[in-house]
């Protein structure tokens, strides 16, 4: 099978479906193998207690949107790495 990019058959669309399938069946199998001994933990115990946040400067959404190279509505326009 060639690695370069073209149109897929509906051929090859069946077979990409079942090496797919057959490789989450071998895996599942797999995983249903794995003994763990790890207790579950309540839920309850992981959750941070709620606060009131901080307070963020009110001009600062205004100071960010003119320090953007380009913005719209509210939004800052930006690719990666294109703002320095």
């Amino acid at each position: 099978m060639a690695y370069t990019w073209h149109a897929v058959t509906e051929q090859e669309k069946e077979e990409i479906k079942k090496d797919a399938k057959k490789l989450l069946d071998e895996f599942s199998s797999k995983l249903d193998k794995i003994k763990t001994s790890e207790p579950k933990l309540d839920s309850k115990e992981n959750l941070r207690i709620e606060g009131t946040g901080w307070k963020t400067d009110e001009d600062f959404q205004e100071l960010m949107l003119n320090n953007a190279p380009m913005s719209e509505e509210g939004f800052i326009i930006a690719e990666k790495g294109g703002w320095k």
